[in-house]
């Protein structure tokens, strides 16, 4: 049986940090695996649900408590999916030491403000966990072959929700404003988000806006 401890190893600050590490290790340099973790604390901080229930030095103080315990042998009932993780990102060197080494990096970069996008822009999975309902509205656009507008699909989805929609559009609302305000021009939006949101522009979210603002409007008022 699972120990109920294995959270600790296989979700939270521990694997995601890990899986960073892991990722920059197989772009062959491609990535950097400070930008990576600076990537990391600017979705923390912009959170603060996020910060407050789990901040940047949580993860480090938690790299480095594993590291402690595996000094002392305490981690024999570490799970094989922590082990192999571990040893995918520390290839070849003490995993021991490389917890302490990565929770070193975490605790030295979380001291400086996140940097801008403008110096440091969106990646992938940075876009993924900032903004999962545009993200997963491509897959609505894509598959709802009746749409042939982003209107199209926001009606479609609001059809199917109604009339239990306002839970369901508020989210969806609110990544959209937020994605307007910090990337306001189309410039913006292609260099933090296109590459992740291929039909995301200035007006494909006034769009989308415009049909829920319109429906709770109309429906809801």
């Amino acid at each position: 049986m699972q120990s109920h401890t294995s959270a600790l190893f296989t979700a939270g600050p521990v694997a995601h940090l890990l899986d960073l590490a892991i990722r920059v290790r197989a772009s062959q340099g491609a990535l950097s695996l400070d930008d990576e973790i600076r990537r990391y604390g600017r979705l923390v901080a912009d959170s603060g649900t996020a910060n407050r229930t789990c901040p940047v030095r949580t993860g480090a103080a938690l790299l480095d408590f594993l590291g402690d315990l595996l000094e002392r042998d305490a981690l024999d009932g570490a799970p094989q999916e922590f082990r192999a993780k571990l040893s995918t990102a520390a290839e070849g060197t003490d995993p021991a030491q490389y917890l302490h080494t990565l929770a070193g990096i975490v605790r030295v970069l979380d001291r400086d403000l996140p940097p801008e996008y403008t110096e440091l822009p969106m990646n992938t999975w940075e876009v993924g966990l900032a903004f999962p309902c545009l993200t997963g509205f491509t897959a609505q656009l894509t598959d709802d072959l009746d749409s042939a507008t982003v209107a199209d699909a926001v009606r479609a989805l609001i059809a199917a929700e109604h009339p239990f929609c306002p839970d369901s559009l508020a989210p969806w609302a609110a990544e959209a404003h937020r994605a307007l305000v910090l990337f306001p021009d189309a410039a913006a939006q292609r260099e933090n988000l296109l590459h992740t949101i291929p039909w995301i522009s200035p007006d494909a979210l006034r769009e989308l806006l415009h049909t829920v603002d319109g429906h709770m409007l109309r429906e809801h008022a």
